[in-house]
């Protein structure tokens, strides 16, 4: 078949969507469809370097530390890739993520009907409910306005592609109807091009439980908990915690960090986003790695950093809504702990309780749990399989499909 992929970002840029779909276009083009991709100008990269399959390129408004040029990118981007998609030979399918988004879902599928091809929404997170969570869209008006238009973008799809069964759920919730469109497939680790990093710390001292968070430092995480546990500890309690990334919350953090005992204080570590080899060899310096969302997101997001801990052998404390997909995995599979969001104590038990494990020597044991539970869960090669088989289901339907119309 005929594919384009589209989304704001792709590589070399640096969000992990940009290398993921890399490599889901790799593979596609592998097994002989004809693919391309439609992406934003590159601003890090203005040369990009061969990404094994051909990228048109768009322009796009500057983001950086401009919410103006967030903002016009929502309808900018859109329109540029509309143009893009409207050129050329018709495709059979075209497949977009959510970003920018909502706008971009709308238009694409759109554009994906005219053209008479089938539509793919890969949602890796839920808009509008996360955009309301974080006060974005906190207009009830405005909030109905983009809800409606975003379910009707997935009635206009062919496949709907979430990353967990809340997310699912919680798009049957929108429409009952779209249940058969929905599809579970959760994303591989952050893949690293092989390339070995340092670690941006040297090993924690003997007797010390390294606890890392990597990735965006954003409103969603409900982190000051995690530096209000730390200090719960008791005196003498060898808990080191480093915050590895950048974000919109990190001056929060760091506010809070000073206001914390010395003695504690000077076991929280603030490291500058570092490549994924880097981010890498922290884990594996690494005891425990942190998950913590705020309430309710874990129902319209799946964080992706779970895989590459779990890559990494690394278990895991997840602080999030009990009975959620993602915690009652982490307890199921016995990957580590779990404390809801705003339960300071639970999180502090759970730091203990690692803790324990470590000077007992039997954290070990887990590690390796969560080594097979990466295999069965997150291993590029199968994601990209199911990938694969979502793809030849299409071009069954379409098939069928143009058979159906020849004998009418």
């Amino acid at each position: 078949m005929l594919i384009r992929a589209v989304h704001r970002y792709f590589w070399p840029d640096s969000p992990p969507y940009a290398t993921f779909l890399r490599e889901m276009t790799r593979d596609w083009a592998s097994r002989g469809h004809d693919v391309a991709v439609v992406a934003g100008r590159s601003t890090n990269h203005p040369a990009p370097a061969s990404a094994d399959v051909p990228v048109r390129r768009v322009p796009v408004m500057r983001e950086a530390g401009r919410p103006a040029g967030q903002l016009a990118n929502m309808v900018v981007f859109p329109v540029g890739v509309a143009a893009a998609l409207l050129r050329g030979p018709r495709p059979d399918v075209v497949m977009c993520s959510t970003a920018p988004q909502v706008t971009l879902g709308a238009l694409v599928s759109r554009i994906a009907r005219l053209r008479g091809a089938s539509f793919v929404y890969h949602c890796m997170d839920l808009h509008p409910e996360i955009g309301r969570l974080s006060g974005e869209f906190a207009n009830p008006l405005v909030y109905r306005l983009l809800r409606r238009a975003d379910t009707a973008t997935m009635r206009r799809a062919a496949r709907v592609v979430v990353l967990s069964a809340d997310m699912r759920d919680a798009v049957v919730d929108r429409d009952p109807a779209l249940a058969d469109k929905v599809v579970v497939l959760n994303n591989f680790a952050m893949p690293d091009d092989g390339v070995v990093g340092e670690s941006p710390l040297p090993a924690p001292a003997p007797g010390v439980l390294r606890v890392v968070f990597t990735g965006n430092i954003g409103r969603f995480q409900s982190l000051p908990d995690l530096l209000r546990a730390l200090g719960r500890l008791p005196s003498g309690a060898e808990v080191e915690l480093v915050f590895m990334g950048d974000g919109r919350a990190r001056s929060e953090l760091a506010d809070i960090a000073a206001g914390l005992p010395a003695s504690v204080r000077a076991r929280v570590r603030f490291l500058p986003a570092g490549t994924s080899a880097q981010a890498k060899a922290l884990m594996r310096s690494a005891h425990l790695g942190v998950v913590s969302l705020a309430p309710l997101v874990a129902r319209f997001a799946y964080p992706s950093k779970t895989a590459t801990y779990c890559e990494q052998g690394l278990p895991v404390l997840v602080v999030c809504d009990p009975g959620t997909e993602l915690a009652s995995t982490v307890v199921s599979e016995r990957l580590g702990w779990t404390a809801a969001p705003g339960d300071v104590e639970a999180i502090a038990a759970a730091l203990a309780a690692a803790l324990s494990e470590m000077s007992e020597r039997s954290l070990s044991i887990r590690q390796e749990r969560v080594r097979e539970f990466h295999q069965r869960t997150f291993d590029q090669a199968g994601a990209l399989t199911r990938w694969a088989e979502l793809m030849d289901g299409l071009a069954a339907e379409r098939s069928a499909d143009a058979g159906r119309g020849r004998d009418a």
